[in-house]
Protein backbone atom coordinates (compact mmCIF):
# COMPACT_ATOMS: atom_id res chain seq x y z
CA UNK A 1 0.00 0.00 0.00
CA UNK A 2 3.00 2.57 0.73
CA UNK A 3 5.14 3.85 -1.79
CA UNK A 4 2.12 4.74 -4.07
CA UNK A 5 -0.13 7.38 -5.66
CA UNK A 6 -3.14 7.83 -3.44
CA UNK A 7 -5.29 9.11 -5.53
CA UNK A 8 -8.76 10.47 -3.65
CA UNK A 9 -11.82 10.96 -5.36
CA UNK A 10 -14.68 13.50 -3.99
CA UNK A 11 -18.20 13.67 -4.62
CA UNK A 12 -19.90 16.76 -5.33
CA UNK A 13 -23.24 17.55 -5.90
CA UNK A 14 -24.32 13.85 -5.05
CA UNK A 15 -26.98 13.55 -2.60
CA UNK A 16 -27.17 10.93 0.07
CA UNK A 17 -29.51 9.05 -2.09
CA UNK A 18 -27.14 9.61 -4.75
CA UNK A 19 -24.43 7.69 -3.34
CA UNK A 20 -24.72 5.05 -5.59
CA UNK A 21 -24.51 6.40 -8.33
CA UNK A 22 -21.34 8.47 -7.24
CA UNK A 23 -19.74 5.12 -6.49
CA UNK A 24 -20.90 4.07 -10.53
CA UNK A 25 -19.76 7.46 -12.05
CA UNK A 26 -16.24 6.40 -9.99
CA UNK A 27 -15.66 3.04 -12.03
CA UNK A 28 -16.64 4.74 -15.46
CA UNK A 29 -14.20 6.79 -14.93
CA UNK A 30 -11.42 4.99 -13.89
CA UNK A 31 -11.91 2.52 -16.30
CA UNK A 32 -11.27 5.13 -18.95
CA UNK A 33 -8.45 6.56 -17.19
CA UNK A 34 -6.53 3.11 -16.49
CA UNK A 35 -6.69 2.56 -20.26
CA UNK A 36 -4.47 5.68 -21.42
CA UNK A 37 -0.71 5.62 -20.75
CA UNK A 38 0.79 6.07 -18.97
CA UNK A 39 -2.02 5.56 -16.71
CA UNK A 40 -2.28 2.13 -17.84
CA UNK A 41 1.11 0.63 -17.37
CA UNK A 42 1.42 2.10 -13.76
CA UNK A 43 -2.09 0.91 -12.77
CA UNK A 44 -0.28 -0.88 -9.96
CA UNK A 45 0.98 2.26 -8.44
CA UNK A 46 -1.46 3.62 -7.29
CA UNK A 47 -3.91 3.48 -4.20
CA UNK A 48 -7.69 4.40 -5.73
CA UNK A 49 -9.96 6.19 -2.59
CA UNK A 50 -13.33 7.35 -2.36
CA UNK A 51 -15.30 8.90 0.42
CA UNK A 52 -19.47 9.00 0.61
CA UNK A 53 -20.02 12.87 1.51
CA UNK A 54 -23.49 13.34 0.43
CA UNK A 55 -24.44 17.26 -0.49
CA UNK A 56 -27.91 18.66 0.28
CA UNK A 57 -28.77 19.19 -3.27
CA UNK A 58 -28.12 17.61 -6.42
CA UNK A 59 -25.84 19.53 -9.22
CA UNK A 60 -23.23 22.85 -9.12
CA UNK A 61 -24.10 26.72 -8.74
CA UNK A 62 -24.31 28.33 -12.52
CA UNK A 63 -24.58 32.13 -11.69
CA UNK A 64 -24.86 33.19 -15.06
CA UNK A 65 -28.14 31.12 -15.29
CA UNK A 66 -29.27 32.01 -12.14
CA UNK A 67 -28.94 28.09 -10.52
CA UNK A 68 -27.68 27.93 -7.12
CA UNK A 69 -27.32 24.59 -5.63
CA UNK A 70 -26.34 23.71 -1.26
CA UNK A 71 -23.78 21.42 -2.02
CA UNK A 72 -20.54 19.93 0.58
CA UNK A 73 -18.00 21.71 -1.64
CA UNK A 74 -19.85 24.76 -2.84
CA UNK A 75 -18.50 24.50 -6.02
CA UNK A 76 -19.82 27.12 -9.07
CA UNK A 77 -19.02 27.60 -12.83
CA UNK A 78 -18.23 30.98 -14.48
CA UNK A 79 -15.19 31.59 -12.02
CA UNK A 80 -13.10 34.77 -13.53
CA UNK A 81 -16.92 34.83 -15.79
CA UNK A 82 -15.96 32.19 -17.96
CA UNK A 83 -18.76 29.74 -18.96
CA UNK A 84 -17.31 26.25 -18.40
CA UNK A 85 -14.85 27.26 -15.35
CA UNK A 86 -16.05 25.56 -12.59
CA UNK A 87 -14.46 25.83 -9.17
CA UNK A 88 -14.23 25.15 -5.38
CA UNK A 89 -13.21 28.45 -3.83
CA UNK A 90 -13.07 27.45 -0.16
CA UNK A 91 -10.22 24.98 0.60
CA UNK A 92 -11.05 24.62 4.01
CA UNK A 93 -14.24 22.91 2.79
CA UNK A 94 -12.38 20.66 0.65
CA UNK A 95 -9.72 19.33 3.32
CA UNK A 96 -12.24 18.72 5.84
CA UNK A 97 -14.13 16.34 3.46
CA UNK A 98 -10.25 15.25 2.15
CA UNK A 99 -9.40 14.36 5.59
CA UNK A 100 -11.75 11.37 5.93
CA UNK A 101 -8.62 9.41 3.42
CA UNK A 102 -4.92 9.58 2.71
CA UNK A 103 -4.28 10.91 -0.46
CA UNK A 104 -1.36 12.48 -3.09
CA UNK A 105 -3.68 13.61 -5.59
CA UNK A 106 -7.59 14.50 -5.42
CA UNK A 107 -10.25 14.28 -7.99
CA UNK A 108 -13.81 16.44 -7.88
CA UNK A 109 -16.65 14.39 -8.90
CA UNK A 110 -19.31 16.86 -9.67
CA UNK A 111 -22.90 15.21 -10.80
CA UNK A 112 -23.53 17.56 -13.21
CA UNK A 113 -23.99 17.48 -17.28
CA UNK A 114 -22.57 20.98 -18.25
CA UNK A 115 -19.44 20.95 -19.78
CA UNK A 116 -16.34 22.19 -17.74
CA UNK A 117 -13.85 21.98 -14.77
CA UNK A 118 -10.53 23.04 -13.85
CA UNK A 119 -7.45 21.60 -12.73
CA UNK A 120 -5.21 23.49 -10.28
CA UNK A 121 -1.34 21.78 -9.99
CA UNK A 122 -0.69 20.09 -6.40
CA UNK A 123 -4.26 21.03 -5.26
CA UNK A 124 -6.85 19.34 -7.25
CA UNK A 125 -8.55 18.42 -10.93
CA UNK A 126 -12.48 19.06 -11.01
CA UNK A 127 -14.69 17.75 -13.40
CA UNK A 128 -18.32 17.03 -14.19
CA UNK A 129 -20.02 13.49 -14.50
CA UNK A 130 -22.58 13.30 -17.36
CA UNK A 131 -21.21 15.77 -20.16
CA UNK A 132 -20.43 14.29 -23.54
CA UNK A 133 -16.72 15.08 -22.96
CA UNK A 134 -16.89 13.92 -19.18
CA UNK A 135 -13.59 11.42 -19.19
CA UNK A 136 -11.89 13.73 -21.72
CA UNK A 137 -12.16 16.42 -19.91
CA UNK A 138 -11.37 14.58 -16.33
CA UNK A 139 -7.61 13.31 -18.08
CA UNK A 140 -7.38 16.52 -19.14
CA UNK A 141 -7.83 18.27 -15.98
CA UNK A 142 -5.77 15.75 -13.84
CA UNK A 143 -3.14 16.50 -16.56
CA UNK A 144 -2.94 20.03 -14.74
CA UNK A 145 -2.89 19.41 -11.21
CA UNK A 146 -0.75 16.06 -10.84
CA UNK A 147 1.68 16.67 -13.46
CA UNK A 148 1.71 20.25 -13.86
CA UNK A 149 0.82 20.24 -17.58
CA UNK A 150 0.04 23.23 -19.37
CA UNK A 151 -2.77 23.79 -21.81
CA UNK A 152 -1.29 23.41 -25.58
CA UNK A 153 -4.93 24.92 -27.21
CA UNK A 154 -4.38 29.10 -28.30
CA UNK A 155 -7.54 29.12 -29.59
CA UNK A 156 -10.47 28.80 -26.68
CA UNK A 157 -11.68 31.48 -24.71
CA UNK A 158 -9.84 32.07 -21.39
CA UNK A 159 -10.04 34.25 -18.66
CA UNK A 160 -6.37 35.74 -19.18
CA UNK A 161 -4.63 36.85 -21.80
CA UNK A 162 -0.79 37.93 -22.08
CA UNK A 163 -0.23 34.54 -19.70
CA UNK A 164 3.26 33.71 -20.62
CA UNK A 165 6.05 36.30 -20.22
CA UNK A 166 7.90 35.64 -24.09
CA UNK A 167 11.06 36.53 -22.50
CA UNK A 168 11.39 33.26 -19.94
CA UNK A 169 10.84 29.67 -19.99
CA UNK A 170 7.53 28.79 -18.52
CA UNK A 171 7.96 25.95 -15.86
CA UNK A 172 4.90 23.36 -17.48
CA UNK A 173 7.26 20.97 -18.86
CA UNK A 174 4.82 20.59 -22.25
CA UNK A 175 5.19 24.05 -23.53
CA UNK A 176 8.19 26.46 -24.47
CA UNK A 177 9.58 29.86 -25.23
CA UNK A 178 12.94 28.20 -26.59
CA UNK A 179 14.44 30.81 -23.94
CA UNK A 180 15.97 27.93 -22.17
CA UNK A 181 14.50 24.72 -24.73
CA UNK A 182 17.19 22.26 -23.52
CA UNK A 183 15.47 22.28 -20.36
CA UNK A 184 12.48 21.00 -22.05
CA UNK A 185 12.07 18.07 -24.88
CA UNK A 186 14.93 18.85 -26.64
CA UNK A 187 16.71 15.53 -25.91
CA UNK A 188 13.78 13.47 -27.08
CA UNK A 189 13.75 15.47 -30.88
CA UNK A 190 15.50 13.33 -33.71
CA UNK A 191 17.94 14.62 -35.45
CA UNK A 192 16.29 15.46 -38.60
CA UNK A 193 13.35 17.12 -37.20
CA UNK A 194 13.40 20.93 -38.34
CA UNK A 195 12.65 23.49 -35.46
CA UNK A 196 10.11 24.62 -35.37
CA UNK A 197 8.04 21.59 -36.80
CA UNK A 198 5.51 21.91 -39.57
CA UNK A 199 2.06 20.79 -38.86
CA UNK A 200 1.07 18.66 -41.38
CA UNK A 201 0.05 14.63 -41.97
CA UNK A 202 3.79 13.61 -42.09
CA UNK A 203 4.64 14.86 -38.23
CA UNK A 204 1.24 13.73 -36.88
CA UNK A 205 3.49 11.15 -34.62
CA UNK A 206 7.21 13.27 -34.89
CA UNK A 207 7.68 14.77 -31.58
CA UNK A 208 8.62 18.85 -32.64
CA UNK A 209 8.19 21.65 -31.90
CA UNK A 210 5.53 23.32 -33.49
CA UNK A 211 4.20 26.52 -32.84
CA UNK A 212 0.69 27.71 -30.84
CA UNK A 213 0.17 27.00 -27.00
CA UNK A 214 -0.27 28.39 -23.86
CA UNK A 215 -3.35 30.49 -25.23
CA UNK A 216 -0.79 31.89 -27.84
CA UNK A 217 -0.79 31.28 -31.18
CA UNK A 218 2.23 32.80 -31.79
CA UNK A 219 5.63 32.24 -29.84
CA UNK A 220 4.85 29.43 -27.37
CA UNK A 221 5.38 25.93 -28.82
CA UNK A 222 4.00 22.28 -28.16
CA UNK A 223 5.89 18.89 -28.60
CA UNK A 224 3.05 17.41 -30.47
CA UNK A 225 0.39 18.42 -33.25
CA UNK A 226 -2.36 17.18 -31.05
CA UNK A 227 -2.21 15.84 -27.49
CA UNK A 228 -5.01 15.73 -24.63
CA UNK A 229 -3.88 18.84 -23.32
CA UNK A 230 -4.45 20.48 -26.58
CA UNK A 231 -7.89 18.97 -27.55
CA UNK A 232 -10.44 16.74 -26.28
CA UNK A 233 -10.06 14.34 -29.41
CA UNK A 234 -6.59 13.27 -29.23
CA UNK A 235 -6.19 9.77 -28.81
CA UNK A 236 -4.28 10.56 -25.83
CA UNK A 237 -1.20 12.31 -24.24
CA UNK A 238 2.20 12.74 -26.21
CA UNK A 239 5.20 11.28 -25.32
CA UNK A 240 6.45 14.20 -23.90
CA UNK A 241 3.46 14.15 -21.38
CA UNK A 242 3.14 11.09 -21.51
CA UNK A 243 7.11 11.18 -19.70
CA UNK A 244 6.28 13.91 -17.64
CA UNK A 245 3.38 12.13 -16.02
CA UNK A 246 5.69 9.04 -14.84
CA UNK A 247 8.48 11.77 -13.43
CA UNK A 248 6.06 12.50 -11.30
CA UNK A 249 4.85 8.90 -10.26
CA UNK A 250 7.85 7.97 -9.86
CA UNK A 251 8.29 11.21 -7.23
CA UNK A 252 5.91 9.46 -5.15
CA UNK A 253 6.36 6.15 -5.24
CA UNK A 254 10.17 5.92 -5.13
Amino acid sequence: MSHKVDLLIIPEGYTEQQMEKFHNDCRTFLDYFFVMEPYSSRRDDFNIWAVDAPSAESGTDIPHENIWRNTILNSSFYTFYVDRYLTVTDHTLMADVASSAPFDAIIVLVNDKKYGGCGIYNSYALGISDNEYALQVFVHEFGHSFAGLADEYYTSEVAYTDFYDMNTEPWEPNITTMVDFGSKWQDMLDSTTPVPTPVNDSNCEVVGVYEGAGYNAKGIFRPFIDCRMKTNKAKGFCPVCVRAINRMIDYYCK
